[in-house]
């Protein structure tokens, strides 16, 4: 029997195959058919990629530190994330403002079926970098994502 140490693979992550150049988004809905067309829209775009959807917000923070950080990228990296402005569970205005102040390079877009202006400013004051309305056609969501991933707000 051989003394002389094997060398282990690392386990690879799904997220290590994907472009360092391609903008990450993780869509956040109740509804299976708004992520679902979400993920069609983001990944039809040849600089994006979703990278996950979930249904609430409940487990946003911990999805959002583990797809911001991978095995070659130790330190967190930008990631968008398109959150649905209603739905059960932890209130996503709530978890949008504890994301921030988490995860600071964390870019959200509210998407929403609220158009009042109201509700549009208490969701820039939790930390939203746009709204986006659920009325507005799809390429709506990708020039938000666009934008953000440059660092102006929509």
């Amino acid at each position: 029997m051989s003394t002389r140490a094997t060398a282990r693979q690392k386990p690879t992550s799904p997220l290590a195959s994907i472009s360092p150049k391609k903008i990450r988004v993780l869509c956040v809905d109740d509804s299976r058919d708004i992520t679902a067309m979400l993920k069609m829209v983001i990944d039809a775009e040849p600089d994006m990629v979703c990278v996950g959807c979930l249904a609430s917000a409940d487990n946003l923070i911990a999805e959002a530190r583990r797809l911001s950080t991978t095995p070659s990228t130790p330190s967190p990296t930008p990631l968008v994330i398109i959150l649905d402005a209603t739905m059960p569970g932890k209130n996503p205005l709530e978890a949008m403002r504890e994301l921030a102040a988490a995860i600071p390079q964390v870019r959200t877009i509210i998407y929403s079926g609220h158009d009042d202006p109201g509700f549009v400013a208490r969701a820039i004051d939790a930390g939203a970098w746009g709204c986006v309305s659920k009325r507005e056609e799809p390429a709506a969501i990708t020039r938000a994502v666009c934008e953000v991933w440059a660092g102006r707000a929509c």
